[in-house]
């Protein structure tokens, strides 16, 4: 192979690599993700016509040309994938890229080499552009430990009590003042005769006799005495008396 030859071969494999859709394809088959896609291969001839339908979680490790030229990626594959052969035998197939469709990428990896895994060209491939990189184990994500959670007991609402029914007071209106009326005069009422009981004859009581008042003596007045008059006579009549005290 001269130089020209090499360059060129170079050239058209770095555009098969850049394409939109190789390089999901490629940078899968190296980081050695699953792949999901869905596969419409040939149908003539009969003998050489492969089941339609959809590959899932496919382990892509290599893409390059097979004998007649076309791109292809060689794959292990097992159910659910739809398969015209089956799986008992083998799981290797060999998928040509310009009849893959729905291209999902998976975030899970594969880590280990299936049986009868060929490194490198087969008779599938004669050239091979890409391999998976067996060199970096993929990473094990370490399950994420959820600590539980402890919720409070929330607590029960309170029941309200049926109380009972207080008795509504009757709304009192403001009553309007109303004009005081005048006192009316009561009607003079006539005062009824009671008949008075028939009187019972009065009974002549008998007349005491009469006492005849004999006429009194009238109290002679006396006359008016001076008073040293009066001395003199009680002195006059001391006198006699002590003269009769002594004569007798």
């Amino acid at each position: 192979m001269n130089f020209n030859q090499t360059f060129f071969n170079v050239i058209e494999e770095q555009n098969i690599l850049k394409t939109t859709k190789t390089k999901p394809i490629v940078d899968a088959i190296k980081s050695r993700n699953k792949i999901s896609f869905f596969y419409s291969g040939p149908r003539k001839p009969a003998k050489n016509s492969v089941k339609p339908g959809n590959r899932i979680d496919a382990e892509a490790v290599a893409l390059g040309l097979n004998k007649k030229g076309n791109l292809v990626v060689r794959a292990y594959v097992q159910p659910p994938s739809v398969s015209k052969k089956g799986f008992d035998k083998t799981g290797w197939r060999t998928f040509m890229v310009g009849r893959m469709s729905n291209l999902k990428v998976s975030d899970s990896k594969f880590d280990q080499k299936r049986p009868d895994y060929k490194e490198g060209d087969d008779k599938s491939m004669s050239v091979t552009y890409v391999t998976a990189d067996w060199t970096n184990k993929p990473e094990v994500k370490k399950p994420r430990i959820v600590k539980p959670t402890v919720t409070k007991p929330t607590p029960k609402p309170v029941q309200p009590q049926p109380t009972e029914p207080q008795p509504v007071e009757p709304e009192v209106k403001p009553t309007e003042p109303t004009p005081t009326e005048l006192p009316q005069p009561t009607p003079k009422t006539k005062p009824t005769k009671t008949p008075t009981p028939p009187k019972e004859p009065i009974q002549p009581t008998p007349e005491e006799p009469k006492t005849q008042e004999l006429p009194q003596p009238k109290p002679q007045e006396k006359p008016d005495v001076n008073p040293e008059e009066d001395e003199n006579k009680k002195l006059q009549e001391s006198i006699k008396n002590i003269k009769r005290l002594m004569f007798s």
